[in-house]
């Protein structure tokens, strides 16, 4: 289950997204039981023209995968901030906002207008990166962390998407034996789930002519550690 967020007219006469904190509402089914958060039209226009050109501007590395030792395609990346490989329990991660807004102020600008409107309630920013997709070079399905307090946060940010050209986001259960949620690379569509859940990003088909663009933004609720493990 997602929420959406309501329109409400702003003092320019453009209509405004009011996000509402994200909720654990979930179906009963899903498997771990986190919440989904999905928002379209999540950018105003301004904004999200400075996001997309700026995403579609030189400065990608190519050789980028999901996973270093299992994955045979590659993919396109930018890091904007945050440790640039993932750290899996967390133990290395700190608050890179103010790197984000050095190293990249138009993306900063995204995740302060988010902020300020409590789509990430009292958790921090701890990686931010781009990840481009051309058709032939998909990834697996792995999960970005093993924190339970963590989050990813993908924004699609082509302006225009057809369903013939592949491109979903899809995530599974904890045993990778079924499809718990899909999710269709809707231009301007910002989807949250928790970090835990594994997912992939489906293949393009031949007939793309894009790249599949998105922007992540990794978050997690400050103070958690992994547990304690017994040796010996």
């Amino acid at each position: 289950m997602v929420e959406q967020p309501s329109l409400a007219p702003a003092a320019n006469g453009r209509q405004q997204p009011q996000v509402a904190p994200p909720q654990p509402k979930v179906d009963a089914k899903l498997n771990p039981p986190k919440p989904f958060l999905k928002l379209d039209n999540v950018l105003p226009p301004p904004l999200q023209t400075q996001i997309t050109d700026l995403l579609h501007s030189p400065g990608w590395d190519f050789g980028w995968k999901s996973h270093k030792q299992v994955d045979i395609f590659s993919f396109w990346h930018k890091h904007f901030a945050g440790h640039r490989n993932a750290d899996p329990v967390g133990a290395r991660n700190y608050d890179c906002s103010k790197e984000l807004a050095a190293n990249a102020p138009v993306i900063h600008g995204f995740w302060r207008y988010l902020a300020e409107r409590g789509v990430f309630g009292k958790h921090v920013l701890v990686r931010c990166y781009a990840n481009a997709h051309a058709y032939g070079g998909e990834g697996t399905l792995h999960t970005d962390s093993a924190n339970p307090a963590a989050f990813t946060a993908i924004y699609y940010a082509n302006d225009r998407w057809s369903p013939n050209w592949g491109g979903e986001t899809m995530l599974f259960n904890r045993e990778e034996t079924d499809v718990i949620a899909v999710i269709y690379p809707r231009p301007n569509r910002l989807f949250i789930f928790p970090g835990i859940v594994p997912h992939v990003a489906r293949g393009l088909s031949r007939s793309c002519p894009l790249l599949r663009t998105t922007l992540m933004f990794k978050f997690e609720r400050p103070g958690w550690s992994p547990p304690l493990t017994k040796t010996g």
